[in-house]
């Protein structure tokens, strides 16, 4: 072969090289900047959550407590998935006042009188690796407001309806508000608040699995593309393909993290509940 087309294909390798570090390199920069954007998502609805309790202490007994929000706002003739969600409740500690006075709370969320409320939309709720706002239109992907970010239930399927005590509670129930000094013996950080999903997001301002989701252990493994959690963020390799993901999380003492997939199911599931008594890795 030609001399001059040996050094010609070695050029076009090098340049063809070059090429994918520079596509991965845009990509690298746009997701760890999605990442940072994410987290502050998580962290500003954990803080909005921890205000809550503090304003709504709950009065168990002489003392009281500050209490994370229920699930749903409480509503006996409803389902839980026909209530409004935990979301609407704390919108006051995210500067959307306004918002929640649109609300009639003593309706559902598909009540006409709550048309006009739940048609807001809050960019905090979605992740920003999603795609759901295309920035070159300024257009929103779906039809319906959604959030990607859900409270979780614990362990199970009936996690959300479980009693406090229960094994396999965690921080979110349809109709118990769990305090802080003293519902959560497995410890605030070591039990998850919040965590993102890019599996049938639901709308924000309603109940049931749209907005509280429970572990379910025959879905393990949980998080990463296709799976119950995360789904949204990846590192990449020179060619653009996603070699490992992780799930941005929000922990009870509203702090955030980012867990890789590689995380087992029975550590995902021992963090999910608030007194499971289970001992967890050093440095999960």
């Amino acid at each position: 072969m030609p001399r001059r087309y040996v050094v010609g294909m070695v050029a076009l390798l090098i340049v063809a090289g070059a090429g994918g570090l520079l596509v991965t390199g845009i990509c690298r920069v746009r997701e760890a900047a999605a990442q940072m954007k994410c987290a502050s998502h998580s962290k500003q609805w954990a803080l909005a959550l921890h205000n809550a309790a503090d304003t709504f202490p709950v009065e168990r007994n002489e003392k009281g407590g500050s209490a994370f929000p229920s699930g749903t706002i409480s509503n006996a003739d409803l389902p839980p998935e026909q209530r409004l969600s935990w979301f609407v409740s704390v919108l006051p500690y995210v500067d959307h006042n306004n918002a929640l006075q649109q609300f009639d709370l003593t309706r559902g969320a598909d009540d006409p009188r709550n048309q006009s409320a739940i048609a807001y939309r809050f960019p905090q709720l979605i992740c920003p690796s999603s795609g759901e706002y295309d920035r070159s239109s300024r257009a929103w992907r779906s039809t319906v407001p959604l959030t990607h970010y859900v409270g979780v239930a614990g362990v199970g399927a009936d996690a959300a309806t479980l009693p406090l005590g229960h094994p396999g509670t965690g921080i979110f129930g349809y109709d118990r508000r769990t305090v802080l000094r003293g519902d959560i013996p497995d410890g605030m950080s070591n039990t998850l608040l919040l965590i993102e999903t890019s599996q049938n997001p639901g709308h924000w301002a309603f109940g049931g699995p749209a907005t509280v989701r429970g572990f379910l252990p025959e879905s393990a493994p949980y998080l990463g593309d296709g799976r119950p959690f995360g789904g949204w963020h990846g590192d990449y390799t020179v060619w653009s393909s996603k070699k490992s993901h992780y799930c941005i999380v929000a922990m009870a003492d509203g702090s955030v993290r980012s867990l890789f997939n590689t995380i087992a199911p029975e550590v995902l599931e021992a963090l999910a509940t608030v007194a499971g008594k289970e001992e967890l890795p050093a440095n999960w």
